[in-house]
């Protein structure tokens, strides 16, 4: 029995160990590819990133255009916002934006100059535990 506790505490202690490295990972690693690690705090784009999720956001490559269905981060006013673009003026150097589970899309258009990236990946559930 006691051989069995010791066992036991032992991997315990290696899932912690391995728990902890995950999430520093997740929560550093981006930065060596240039991208930056949001957690996501409302349910604006469910379901297709829940909240409590973390998303990575890069920036638009040299011959990569902003399209319709792209999902892109960007400031509005004080807050960072992640939604999808549904339409693309190209003229005015503005995009349409809307959360997946909103009825109309954003009150104002958005200018490419304050997107700051697109949302690469995402990992669910684990922006709860990156919470501060």
């Amino acid at each position: 029995m006691k051989k069995a506790l010791q066992y036991l505490f032992h991997w315990s202690i290696h899932f912690i160990l391995a728990a902890a490295l995950f999430l520093a990972a997740a929560a550093w690693l981006p930065g060596l590819f240039h991208m930056k690690a949001y957690v996501v705090k409302s349910s604006s784009m469910e379901p297709a990133i829940m909240a409590g999720s973390v998303i990575y956001v890069s920036q638009y490559g040299k011959d990569e255009v902003i399209s319709p269905g792209d999902i892109v981060s960007f400031q509005a006013g004080d807050a960072k916002v992640t939604h999808r673009v549904v339409a693309v003026d190209l003229e005015h150097g503005i995009v349409t934006t809307k959360g997946d589970a909103n009825e109309v899309c954003d009150s104002s258009p958005t200018t490419f100059d304050a997107i700051e990236g697109k949302v690469r990946f995402h990992i669910p559930a684990i922006g709860y535990l990156l919470l501060r």
